[in-house]
């Protein structure tokens, strides 16, 4: 028979029962608490999450798994995909489900599924939780949203082969020089103007093998980061083609400034210059014949003025039809061309990618440098973005279509097509501003 614990072992083991209560209510609290830290974090975060039973019906669901669904997180419970979701999705996750309890181990998945929200992709982790005998008792999920990416990835195709559609397709000659002077890429155009071609193209050394010094100089000049400018009666080495080029030529700087390439864009401007040079030429000769005539013939001085008079006029005519053929040049440049390399400096991710944006640019600018600025379009006191956005109120845009287009907000449209109204001289007046824009075109 056990003997009779004193006042003392009593008192002590009370001392230490009370001390293993008050444990374990600190240790409750504790569990309490991370469990609500638990269950704050995964409601918190932007990635859906969720957990079934061993009979795939939801133990839990946190809210952005809820928000997708467009359902209540507490009454989900209990319930299997095929009561929330459509048939097909529902059917898809099944069957995702039943293969990582048949691996026994985390699956990763890529699905595109139709929401309430939308199609949107998700790269979604699944995994097994097993109990005490070694079954799986739950499968879990944690989702990624990869729909920013996924078009993000289609848009930077797109501006790809937008570039490559321009390098290939270009009016102009457009090749690559790496940071040793060595032409890496060139376009079938350039090819065709040095009447080389472009596997023979690639490869040349400009520095080492070019014969004209000015375009070594040139190319001395870009690779050591400056803007360079060639022009003169070109000697293909390749080939055999000899034609009178200009070449606008623009280095290419890495993150950290560093000249890593260069771009340059040739054109062939050789019946340009021949047409100038026998202008020049005819001119000359029409004056000497004047002067010779005059000398000889007093008494045909008026008419040998009269001719004079009508040789200025068609000068003066060819000057003026050349300058109206540099206005249209300009303002067709800044409507159509410059709105959509401003889209594709915005779509472009890759610095290499932009760089060349920002080259086509700059040597656009520099190819119409020398062309009048003052347009008599009646559009031509619109900025870029207001031609742009006034050519889609043209086509019957709408301001929430055109705000969408261009990633900018309605009001800013809105206020765009105040401005217009303004430079129009429409304010106050009832007219609509899209047939406004129309009947003016």
């Amino acid at each position: 028979m056990p003997s009779k614990l004193t006042y003392q072992e009593l008192e002590k083991r009370v001392q230490t029962l009370e001390k293993e209560l008050a444990g374990s209510h600190t240790r409750n609290d504790s569990e309490k608490l991370s469990g609500q830290y638990l269950e704050a974090i995964l409601n918190n975060t932007n990635m859906p999450i969720y957990l079934k039973d061993a009979e795939y019906k939801y133990i839990f669901m946190n809210r952005q798994m809820a928000n997708l669904a467009h359902v209540h997180q507490n009454q989900v419970l209990g319930m299997d995909d095929f009561a929330i979701f459509t048939e097909p999705v529902a059917q898809l996750f099944r069957s995702q489900d039943e293969e990582v309890v048949k691996r026994r181990t985390l699956v990763e998945f890529e699905e595109t599924i139709h929401l309430p929200d939308g199609v949107q992709t998700f790269m979604t982790s699944k995994f097994p939780l097993f109990n005490n005998e070694g079954k799986v008792s739950a499968v879990g999920g944690v989702c990624t949203n990869i729909t920013a990416r996924i078009k993000a990835e289609a848009e930077l195709k797109e501006a790809e082969e937008k570039y490559r559609s321009i390098f290939e397709h270009s009016p102009l000659g457009i090749l690559h020089i790496d940071n040793e002077g060595i032409i890496t890429a060139s376009n079938e155009k350039l090819a065709k103007i040095l009447g080389s071609s472009v596997e023979k193209l690639v490869g040349f050394d400009l520095l080492r093998s070019a014969k004209d010094e000015k375009v070594r100089a040139a190319t001395i000049s870009v690779l050591s980061g400056e803007k360079a400018y060639y022009e003169g009666n070109y000697l293909s080495v390749t080939g055999k083609g000899r034609a009178h080029l200009s070449g606008f030529f623009s280095p290419v700087s890495s993150s950290d400034g560093a000249i890593v390439a260069a771009i340059g864009i040739i054109e062939d401007i050789t019946k340009r210059k021949n047409a100038e040079e026998a202008l020049q030429q005819a001119h000359n000769e029409l004056e000497q014949r004047v002067v010779d005539r005059t000398a000889q013939l007093d008494l045909k001085t008026k008419r040998l003025m009269e001719t004079n008079v009508a040789l200025n006029i068609l000068l003066e005519k060819r000057e003026e039809d050349k300058k109206i053929l540099e206005e249209e040049v300009m303002f067709n440049v800044e409507k159509f061309i410059d709105p959509y390399l401003g889209k594709l400096k915005e779509r472009c991710n890759e610095n290499c990618q932009k760089d060349f944006v920002k080259i086509i640019q700059s040597n656009l600018d520099e190819i119409t440098s020398s062309f009048a600025r003052t347009h008599t379009n009646y559009l031509s006191n619109l900025t870029p973005a207001q031609l742009q956005i006034a050519n889609l109120i043209k086509q019957g845009r709408t301001t929430k279509e055109i705000a969408s287009l261009l990633n900018l907000s309605p009001s800013t449209i809105a206020c765009h097509r105040q401005e217009i109204r303004k430079k129009l001289d429409l304010t106050n007046k009832k007219i609509n501003l899209q047939a406004a824009l129309t009947n003016n075109a």
